[in-house]
């Protein structure tokens, strides 16, 4: 097959496994956990969601509770938390993953809690952050860039040291090739290739390209 996203530190994955999808906050990481859950991974994201994200898990980091309130327990307390809602998880799936642009605050705190850790770190052209960012946030265009370039910068540096098998997925090419990024996610996951039926439905979703529902 002929690849169109790359794979470092690959490594044959075991039965017990974890996807984590990371990546800049409007670089591209909803797409991508859309189309691992279009392969039937659990990712954690509630019915209708837009931005296929494990809201309990992603709050949780942020010392946040469901609707988005501080939990006012101290940094120690809630990361044993969240470590627990991992471990839960574990006992619920033999595969399962979430997607959180911001998981490099944390993503070292509960690496020993992670069965077989698979990584798809999303890129996306650094200008198109930005100014999705500013479109979104407000602020100007060279602080959104800078944020960018150190969240990015975070993020190698954290898979560098931790060494987990990563699959490095453009934004871009996803975009234009749903079903190739479908197929390699597959492929590095372990599961099964995907049927017609997925193929059509990872076609849909990456269409005119904006947050949307599976």
């Amino acid at each position: 097959m002929t690849t169109t996203h790359t794979a470092i530190k690959f490594a044959s994955p075991g039965v017990q496994r974890t996807l984590i999808v990371v990546g800049c906050g409007r670089g591209g990481t909803s797409l991508v956990a859309g189309v691992a859950a279009i392969l039937g991974v659990p990712m954690g994201a509630p019915h209708g969601s837009t931005n296929h994200e494990d809201v309990e898990l992603v709050n949780l980091a942020q010392g946040r509770d469901l609707d988005g309130n501080p939990i006012g327990l101290s940094a120690e307390v809630h990361l044993e938390k969240l470590r627990s809602l991992i471990q839960a998880r574990n006992r619920a799936n033999d595969l399962w993953g979430w997607k959180d642009p911001s998981a490099d605050m944390y993503l070292d705190a509960v690496s020993d809690v992670l069965r077989d850790p698979l990584v798809l770190f999303v890129n996306r052209d650094m200008a198109a952050i930005a100014q999705s960012e500013v479109n979104q946030m407000q602020g100007s265009i060279e602080q959104a860039y800078d944020m960018a370039l150190q969240r990015f910068g975070r993020y190698w540096g954290l898979l560098q040291r931790l060494q987990w098998p990563t699959l490095l997925v453009s934004y871009e090419r996803a975009v234009l090739d749903p079903e190739a990024l479908l197929c390699e996610i597959a492929d590095f996951v372990g599961l099964t290739p995907p049927t017609e039926e997925q193929r059509g439905v990872a076609r849909r979703f990456a269409e005119d390209r904006e947050y949307r529902t599976l």
